[in-house]
C-alpha cells in the first residue's frame, strides 16, 4: 500500500511517543531482572571462581551470538516491511536503529511483543497505513512464535522421554497456548472483518458527548475495518516468498540462541550438540513467555535449570548465570544504548516538525 492510501484519520506524524505504561516497565525490567541474577548468584552459592572456570572467552563467545541475532533481526524486518507494506518507494532509513530499539522494549517488558508498538509507530511515520504498519509488527511476531513453539514442543518430548512429565507438559501447554492464541489473533480477523458494536457508540456518546464520541466510534471503526484488511492482504498477496524467508531466519536466529547455552554448558562440561542446546533454550524461553515477569526473570533462569537437571542430569547454576547475563543483560546493554539514540533522534525531528510549523503559522 502506498503512502497516498493512508488512513486520513490516522495521519502519521514526525515523531513517536511510547505510553509512559511501557517506559515505566522498562525501567523495572532493568532493576529486576538484574536483581534476580545477583539473588540466584548469591543463593546457589556461586563464586567468582566458578566463572573463571568456564572462561571469559566463552562469555564473550556467547555474548556475540547473541548480539548477532540482532544483525538477523533487521534483515528479517526489512524483508517482511518490503514484502507486505506494498510500497517500492517507501523510505527504509532508520530501520536498524527502529528494529534494535523494538528488542530493547520487548525484553524489559512482561510480553515479549511489546516492541511492536515503536515498530509500528516507526511505519506509520513512514507513511504505512495503520493497520498494515501493526500487521507487519504482528506477522514478525507470530513467525517467531510458531518456530520458537515448534522447537518448545519438541524439548517437551524430549522432557517426557526421560521421565520429566511435570516439565515437558508445562512446556507443551504453553506453547500449544501460544500457537492457538496467536493464530486466533490473525486468523479471525483475516477471515472476517471485525465490527465494532454500535453499544459502544452509544456508552461513549452518554460519557464523553455526542461530537466526541463520533469521531470516537468513526476511528475505531476505521482502525478495526483497516486492522481486518490487512490481514486479509497478508493470506491473499502472493506472501509466501516473503513467509518463507522469514522462517528461514527465524531459524537461524534461533540456532544463534541455542549456540550461546551450547558455548557455556561445553565449557562447563556438559558436551552436549547445538541442536539439543538449542531445543533445550527454547522450552526455557517458552515458559518464560508467559508474561508474569519482565524479561522472564527469575523464570527463564529456573526453567533451564530444571531442564538440564531433568533431562541431562546436569546441574550448574554458575552455567545458568553466566549464559543469562551473556544473553540478557548484554543484550539489554547493547539495545538500550541503540534505545537512547534512536529516542534522541526522534526526538530532535518531532521538535524541527514543530520548529517549521511554528513558523509558517507566525507568518
Amino acid at each position: 500500500m502506498s503512502r497516498t492510501n493512508a488512513d486520513p484519520i490516522e495521519k502519521p506524524t514526525g515523531g513517536f511517543q511510547l505510553p509512559k505504561s511501557v517506559m515505566k516497565w522498562v525501567a523495572i525490567g532493568l532493576v529486576l531482572s538484574s536483581a534476580v541474577v545477583i539473588i540466584i548468584s548469591l543463593y546457589s552459592g556461586v563464586k567468582f571462581s566458578d566463572f573463571e572456570s568456564i572462561g571469559y572467552l566463552t562469555f564473550g563467545l556467547a555474548a556475540a551470538v547473541s548480539v548477532a541475532r540482532l544483525l538477523v533481526q533487521i534483515v528479517r524486518f526489512r524483508v517482511i516491511t518490503v514484502g507486505l507494506a506494498g510500497d517500492a518507494k517507501l523510505d527504509l532509513s532508520g530501520l536498524a536503529l527502529t528494529r534494535i530499539s523494538s528488542e530493547f522494549i520487548s525484553i524489559a517488558t512482561p510480553a515479549s511483543s511489546t516492541g511492536v508498538i515503536l515498530r509500528t509507530a516507526w511505519l506509520a511515520g513512514k507513511g504505512v497505513v495503520g493497520g498494515t504498519a501493526l500487521w507487519i509488527g504482528y506477522f514478525e511476531v507470530l513467525i517467531e512464535i510458531y518456530v520458537g513453539a515448534g522447537l518448545a514442543i519438541i524439548a517437551a518430548a524430549y522432557a517426557f522421554l526421560k521421565g520429566a512429565v511435570v516439565l515437558g507438559s508445562t512446556i507443551a501447554a504453553v506453547a500449544l497456548v501460544l500457537i492457538v492464541g496467536y493464530t486466533l489473533v490473525f486468523i479471525i480477523p483475516a477471515k472476517k472483518n471485525i465490527k465494532i458494536p454500535h453499544l459502544l457508540f452509544r456508552i461513549a456518546e452518554y460519557l464523553v458527548g455526542g461530537p466526541r464520541a463520533t469521531a470516537l466510534y468513526v476511528r475505531a471503526v476505521v482502525g478495526s475495518l483497516n486492522f481486518s484488511l490487512s490481514a486479509q492482504a497478508i493470506l491473499t498477496r502472493g506472501t509466501l516468498p516473503v513467509m518463507l524467508k522469514a522462517v528461514v531466519l527465524t531459524i537461524i536466529e534461533d540456532v544463534l540462541t541455542g549456540a550461546a547455552l551450547w558455548l557455556v554448558l561445553n565449557a562447563a562440561g556438559l558436551k552436549i550438540d547445538l541442536l539439543s542446546s538449542t531445543i533445550a533454550t527454547y522450552g526455557a524461553i517458552t515458559i518464560a513467555q508467559v508474561p508474569v515477569s519482565i524479561g522472564g526473570a527469575g523464570i527463564t533462569e529456573l526453567t533451564i535449570q530444571s531442564y538440564l537437571t531433568a533431562v541431562y542430569g546436569f546441574s550448574s547454576w554458575a552455567a545458568v548465570v553466566i549464559w543469562r547475563v551473556a544473553t540478557y543483560q548484554v543484550m539489554l546493554a547493547i539495545t538500550g544504548i541503540v534505545f537512547l539514540l534512536f529516542v534522541r533522534k526522534a526526538t530532535r525531528h518531532t521538535e524541527q516538525v514543530r520548529d517549521v510549523a511554528h513558523q509558517k503559522n507566525s507568518r
